[in-house]
């Protein structure tokens, strides 16, 4: 597992009347995934937010299916930066422990000043300047 990676186990609560995960639970992990990517680059959002009045907000999600998880099944989530001017596009992937992708996830997130409530430029280099661990916010190759 990578810094960019969390485990999942599928719980109870997170299957549907069908037997496989329900869609909204797909945006739950994105979100943790991405939120635990950040704390592994030291910036806590509680911190961030009360120390910094910045927040991170979400301006598009996205989930494309393809293979359906159940109860009890295993997998883990990537979280890939790219970032732009104003937002970060991130790449999430949830894989199977087979291997196999499960589905691709996409989330366009700004850096909201909460005085302003305007989004900062630059999200990387503010991100940068916020955490213990810079290196690990760095697109991989």
């Amino acid at each position: 597992m990578t810094p960019s990676t969390i485990p999942i186990t599928v719980r109870q609560q997170e299957v549907d009347r069908l037997g496989h995960v329900n869609h909204t639970v797909y945006f739950q992990w994105a979100d943790h995934a991405r939120t635990e990517f950040l704390r592994r680059a030291g910036i806590d959002l509680d911190t961030l937010l009360a120390t910094n009045r910045v927040a991170p907000v979400v301006v598009e999600a996205r989930v494309l299916y393809l293979r359906e998880l159940r109860l009890g099944d295993k997998a883990e989530v990537s979280c890939e930066p790219l970032y732009g001017p104003m937002t970060m596009t991130v790449s999430l992937r949830v894989t199977r422990d087979d291997g196999s992708v499960a589905a691709e996830i996409t989330q366009v997130i700004g850096l909201r000043d909460q005085d302003t409530m305007q989004l900062i430029p630059d999200p990387l280099q503010r991100l940068r300047s916020l955490a213990a661990r810079p290196n690990l916010l760095e697109p991989r190759d």
